[in-house]
């Protein structure tokens, strides 16, 4: 399987391996919003640090945010940290936000290691 998915008590932690897709990507969105747990999480970390390749179009990215913006109206709370050092990793991560910007209540914010991550939704989980 290209990608993980780790539920904790207050979010989720994707772990995306090898080549990245953009049918990983919704699949991965669609896993989630179907479960009964997505109401209560504040966080997800998206953590691109193994993914050798990325094949994700502007219209996957355009769709992933869609589905966002939709799944924000009954969940509002949620924050991404993605965590990544690519070039790749971070063009998708400014992608989507060019996608939500002003259109969603979720936030995203780009990190290099999963500490650092874990750390900011800790912080935004406490406020």
């Amino acid at each position: 399987m290209p990608y993980t998915t780790t539920w904790r008590s207050n979010g989720i932690i994707w772990t995306y391996t090898g080549v990245l897709t953009g049918e990983d990507l919704l699949n991965s969105n669609f896993e989630i919003f179907g479960d009964e747990r997505f109401d209560d999480i504040r966080y997800q970390i998206v953590d691109l640090t193994a993914v050798e390749k990325v094949e994700v179009t502007q219209n996957h990215m355009r769709k992933v945010a869609h589905l966002d913006m939709a799944a924000a109206r009954s969940n509002p709370r949620v924050k991404i940290a993605v965590i990544t050092t690519s070039t790749d990793g971070k063009l998708l991560s400014d992608t989507y936000d060019q996608y939500i910007e002003g259109k969603s209540p979720w936030s995203t914010q780009i990190f290099p290691t999963l500490a650092q991550a874990e750390d900011w939704v800790k912080t935004e989980i406490e406020e």
